[in-house]
């Protein structure tokens, strides 16, 4: 126990005034012999003891009361192991405050994210002169404002109302490794104010169970008392945009797909008439509406066609609700404009048809022979196939070699009767070493591929059907390069599909399968992904990214060079979570591309579309990204509070046991629980007894008289 007015103390020999009072009236007392009334002495003497006893209690009780009124006025509290001496002990609080964007989640309340600083101001508003504290602002990462504690309360309290809403996802492990950190002073300066015998970590959240996922128990090497102080109703509900996803990634311009969107209902109740909106290039092109069950995932199909080439952007919309910064999803797609098709082979006139049979814009195929080839100027093209050319001559690899050299992309198909010997002049080129002749009976069909590369995302996940599967009679032994990625395997492991750079190889004759329904569009994909390849055409297939996770691309004939990347549409004006500053809408980002090509965008902070700008040789190449938020953090259904609590070592909202409000409820943490009151009460009942006794014994008195 200890005493916050320990100076009240003193009153506690106010309690000896009663027994002196009664000392003095036994001074004055004077025994006078008078022999009549000798014999009543024998006849009371019975009563004396009960009478001596009555009065010791009366003193008692009077002394009692004028005790436990100086206590009172002390005012002291249970300590809650703190030494007896302590009045308040020091406080060091570390606030994490959760900024990741469900925190802009608008309940009957108000916005929680408000909430949340209001609450970490009043943990602050409550420490003292000597008390320190710091401040963590808690994502997917942790951000401390503070790196150390810090004694000016007043500045703390300066950057929790300053803190904006990020557009990050939850992760609550981080944060609270670092506030232990802190505490324990690894890795960071001393405390300028020392250590403190109260340590306390208050984790301010809506407490959303994504964020207490793929992590386990963080024991809590500090010491410090953990709170939780949780912001959101019990049951908040929301809708969001999942995914938006192209039936291909090659898209071709007039060239029909789908665009099939993911809208999921995370709630308890069901979704009536909720209205998704597109709008590409900044216009509105169609609007639908759909419904949903409780905690119910839709997918929308929607066909549409892009009528010019380049690069397509724009977002998908939901109807507005109390978390609009997941309504939002941005996509960019490229629409592939005319490919210039070189076809080498001496029998090509059915492989230019199957390219382009209605004479469309798009695929447009130029045959030449082998003769031909080798003195053929290749800057008009964009793809060079090799169709079962029979003999590779010296000529030929130096022309290929300058194709590559220019950035266009080689389709080589091989028919076992060839040449093979004279394919080892590519062996540069290449992505596999050409072995023996091989002969399958009964013939080989693909048996896998990898369904989410570009080539094959048309095609059935779970392989091409039997009865319609291109049938293989005869192929190679291939042994790929270091370097080369086979795509595709026929049943017997020999690989079918392989490439390297802009280099595919085909181990299979082409005449004999360019009638089979399914080897013409896995043509028609090849040479439009060969196309992506170029240096042309994008420089990178990764056109999606989530908030805060890197962008990259490859660049091979600008290394050395400097990109510029800015960010050129998202939410004008008027933001989801109203902290987005127009410096951070327009800023833009110088990066330099290493010396291998690659560039590396870390400054995905906010979502919307990104222009990368490189250029190479005099010549400006601008491709585009969009960058969206995590969907995970749109599920906001809480976490039980008694398992967020034990994994943490943290104290409930009900195991603190604090009804009162304000700085008294953290002061009751600090010091421990007041008990004044209980004090007075008991004074006040011990007055109530000692009147109750001394009044009877004045009564009995008059009455014997």
């Amino acid at each position: 126990m200890a005493f916050l007015n320990p100076l009240f103390l003193f009153g506690l020999l106010a309690a000896g005034i009663p027994l002196l009072i009664h000392l003095w009236n036994r001074r004055r007392v004077v025994t006078i012999d008078f022999s009549s009334l000798m014999f009543l002495v024998a006849a009371h003497r019975q009563n004396v003891r009960r009478v001596q006893l009555k009065n010791l209690l009366i003193l008692l009780l009077r002394m009692c009361i004028v005790a436990l009124i100086a206590l009172a006025l002390a005012r002291p509290f249970l300590t809650l192991g703190l030494p007896l001496s302590a009045v308040r002990a020091k406080t060091d609080v570390i606030i994490i405050l959760d900024n990741s964007y469900s925190m802009a989640y608008e309940g009957v309340e108000g916005v929680a994210f408000e909430k949340a600083k209001a609450l970490g101001i009043e943990v602050l508003r409550s420490l003292r002169h000597g008390d320190s504290a710091s401040l963590i602002l808690m994502s997917d990462v942790a951000q401390p404002v503070f790196r150390q504690l810090t004694p000016d309360i007043e500045g703390v309290i300066a950057a929790v109302d300053d803190a904006a809403i990020s557009y990050r996802a939850t992760h609550v492990q981080p944060s609270l490794e670092l506030a232990h950190e802190m505490f324990n002073g690894e890795g960071l300066q001393p405390t300028a104010s020392g250590g403190a015998l109260n340590q306390e970590i208050y984790l301010i959240s809506d407490f959303a169970e994504n964020g207490w996922e793929n992590w386990g128990r963080v024991p809590n090497l500090s010491g410090a008392r953990i709170s939780l102080l949780p912001v959101t109703e019990q049951n908040p509900h929301n809708t969001n945009i999942e995914e938006i996803v192209a039936s291909n990634q090659l898209i071709g311009m007039n060239l029909s797909f789908q665009l099939r969107v993911t809208a999921t209902n995370h709630s308890t109740a069901p979704l009536e008439q909720s209205t998704l909106t597109l709008f590409i290039g900044g216009q509105k092109r169609r609007t639908m509406t759909f419904s949903a069950a409780a905690d119910e995932s839709l997918t929308t199909p929607l066909t549409h066609r892009f009528s010019t080439p380049g690069t397509h952007t724009g977002y998908f919309t939901l109807t507005p609700d109390r978390l609009n910064v997941d309504n939002r999803r941005y996509f960019a797609f490229e629409a592939l404009g005319e490919v210039r098709v070189l076809c080498v082979g001496e029998q090509t006139h059915t492989l230019t048809l199957a390219l382009n049979p209605d004479n469309g814009t798009m695929l447009l195929p130029t045959a030449c022979t082998p003769a031909e080839f080798e003195i053929l100027p290749l800057e008009d093209y964009d793809v060079i196939i090799l169709a079962d050319i029979p003999k590779v001559t010296a000529p030929m690899r130096t022309q290929l070699q300058t194709g590559i050299r220019l950035g266009k992309s080689i389709i080589a198909f091989i028919h076992s009767s060839g040449d093979v010997a004279s394919y080892a002049q590519l062996r540069d080129i290449l992505p596999a070493q050409l072995g023996t002749p091989l002969t399958w009976t009964p013939p080989q069909q693909i048996a896998a591929y990898q369904a989410a590369h570009p080539i094959f995302d048309i095609f059935p996940r779970e392989g091409f059907p039997a009865q319609y599967a291109p049938q293989f009679h005869d192929g190679l032994e291939l042994v790929p390069t270091a370097e080369a990625n086979v795509i595709a395997r026929f049943g017997d492991g020999t690989p079918f599909l392989i490439e390297k750079g802009q280099v595919q190889l085909y181990n299979c004759g082409l005449q004999t399968q360019l009638l089979n329904p399914y080897f013409l569009p896995l043509l028609q994909q090849s040479v439009l992904y060969a196309r992506v390849m170029t240096e042309q055409g994008r420089a990178a297939l990764q056109s999606d990214v989530k908030v805060g996770e890197p962008w990259m691309a490859r660049y091979p004939r600008s290394a050395g060079a400097t990109a510029t990347i800015k960010r050129i549409a998202g939410e004008k004006g008027k933001t989801e979570t109203a902290q987005e500053r127009p410096s951070e809408r327009i800023a833009t980002s110088k990066k330099p591309i290493a010396e291998d090509g690659t560039l590396r965008f870390e400054g995905t902070e906010y979502p919307g579309i990104y222009q990368v700008e490189v250029r190479t040789q005099g010549r400006l190449q601008r491709d585009f990204f969009a960058v969206n938020v995590n969907t995970a953090e749109s599920d906001l259904a809480p976490i039980d509070m008694a398992k967020a609590a034990a994994r943490i070592g943290a104290q409930t909202p009900a195991a603190e046991g604090t009804d009162e409000a304000g700085a008294d409820a953290y002061d009751v943490q600090r010091h421990g629980r007041e008990i004044w009151g209980e004090l007075l009460i008991l004074a006040v009942t011990l007055l109530f007894v000692e009147s109750f006794v001394s009044n009877r014994g004045s009564a009995s008195a008059t009455g014997n008289i």
